[in-house]
């Protein structure tokens, strides 16, 4: 990346492996990642400043923090979209709701893996909601759930990050950091307060 750069918080690296990416640091203040095949190219940082161009190999760009307009006039130029916005959120363990009452056809099940640990809550044996958390040196990191089509969705989204919550809770982790759509970040549960944004280009 030219121009400008600052740099990355830590758990920039861990979103990346949350989304099971593998992150590289080929200079200050950037992640590119890239999957288990070495494919699909993914920039990340800080928005640049002007006149900035994309890495050629490049196939989406995620950047953190407010808007530079004239950056974002000039991806546009150079044909990339901008596909979707993102907020990260932080609470305290303490703060945020740690138990959801589920159904009694409903049950959770936890698994630790190499880079996260999983959550999934199922209704009648049939998987209706994922989610995964990282640990990191002073922070949990977490992603919206995957939903299922669940019957109700909000109770099975909210049972996983409360599940989360008291995990971190035990492990004496003092921040939990959560990547959140728009439309789930617009309507923030007790303890959730905004971090920063995430704005996600797409070429083509």
């Amino acid at each position: 990346m030219s121009g400008t750069r600052r740099e990355l918080p830590v758990w920039a690296e861990a979103y990346a492996l949350l989304r099971d990416r593998i992150a590289t640091f080929p200079t200050l203040g950037e992640i590119r990642s890239v999957n288990h095949d070495g494919e699909d190219v993914e920039i990340l940082g800080y928005w640049p400043d002007a006149p900035w161009t994309a890495p050629a190999d490049a196939q989406r760009l995620v950047f953190l923090g407010p808007v530079n307009e004239r950056t974002a006039e000039s991806l546009q130029s150079a044909g990339w979209t901008e596909t979707a916005k993102m907020s990260l959120l932080a609470g305290k363990p303490e703060d945020v709701e740690q138990v959801v009452k589920l159904p009694d056809t409903s049950a959770l099940f936890e698994a630790p893996m190499n880079d996260y640990d999983v959550v999934e809550v199922t209704d009648f044996d049939r998987p209706v909601a994922r989610g995964r958390m990282h640990y990191g040196p002073s922070f949990g990191l977490l992603t919206d759930p995957d939903l299922y089509a669940p019957t109700d969705p909000d109770t099975a989204r909210r049972a996983i990050l409360a599940n989360f919550a008291g995990a971190a809770y035990g492990h004496g982790i003092p921040w939990l950091l959560l990547v959140a759509s728009s439309e789930n970040a617009g309507t923030l549960a007790e303890g959730w307060s905004k971090a920063t944004d995430l704005s996600f280009w797409q070429q083509g």
